[in-house]
């Protein structure tokens, strides 16, 4: 490593840690190490809002502060700022010991900016057509699907517990470029990443797949599961 890079890194470090490497207290550095922890945090609060109303602002910052200090990015990008922190945050035990649903939280959370800046192309224009349950299903390309142990849609006020059933949730751009969430079932994940693995099916098949994997059978479940995957179509998600 050449002197430079050894002072850059140095440097680096001396911003992120309150001016413990030997630069000490030169003149203008405390505002230099306030004006990018402000941008890191700038950035945390604006994606993960819920997350800071449910520590607390305190705490908050003091976590901010810790990822600030003492996470080794590998992006540069400041749009990649949040997808770090979530790195970081699922190995801070102590956090989660006393907040243990916070990970989950702040995924759901990243979601949405997620998919916002996702470098792909939605479904543009109306379906043509309606939805064929005969046909294949094309999934948006500008969506995500998530499950979670917590019911992290309802974080707001109180701390939930593991719920018995997981919470579902595909994220996406709809036709206006808008960032939608729609709650599901675990089920209905199931079905859309069984399209995704097997693009040759159609619909129903893989409405039928994932019925049997799960040991369910009858005309009424199938036309439930049809039935999301019509208001999909309508909704953006999917077309067939």
């Amino acid at each position: 490593m050449s002197d430079l890079a050894k002072m850059q890194r140095a440097f680096a470090k001396d911003i992120r840690t309150d001016g413990d490497e030997s630069f000490g207290e030169q003149p203008g550095l405390k505002i230099y190490r306030e004006l990018f922890f402000n941008s890191v945090c700038g950035f945390l609060d604006g994606t993960f809002p819920v997350c800071k109303e449910a520590v607390g602002d305190e705490r908050w910052k003091e976590y901010s502060r810790a990822f600030f200090r003492d996470h080794q990015s590998n992006s540069p990008l400041f749009l990649e700022i949040s997808e770090e922190f979530l790195a970081w945050l699922v190995t801070q035990q102590s956090i989660l010991g006393e907040f243990p649903y916070l990970a989950e939280l702040a995924h759901y959370e990243w979601l949405e900016l997620a998919v916002d800046v996702m470098d792909v192309e939605g479904f543009r224009g109306e379906p043509d057509g309606l939805f064929d349950p005969d046909s294949p299903i094309l999934i948006n390309p500008a969506s995500i699907a998530a499950c979670y142990q917590y019911p992290v849609h309802q974080v707001s006020g109180f701390e939930p517990e593991v719920s018995e059933q997981m919470s579902g949730f595909v994220v996406y751009r709809d036709q206006a470029d808008k960032v939608r969430f729609i709650s599901c079932t675990p089920l209905s994940l199931m079905i859309l990443e069984t399209a995704r693995a097997e693009p040759a099916l159609t619909a129903q098949q893989a409405v039928e797949s994932v019925m049997s994997q799960a040991g369910l059978d009858g005309e009424g479940a199938l036309q439930g599961a049809l039935q999301v995957l019509g208001d999909w179509h309508r909704q953006g998600v999917i077309r067939t």
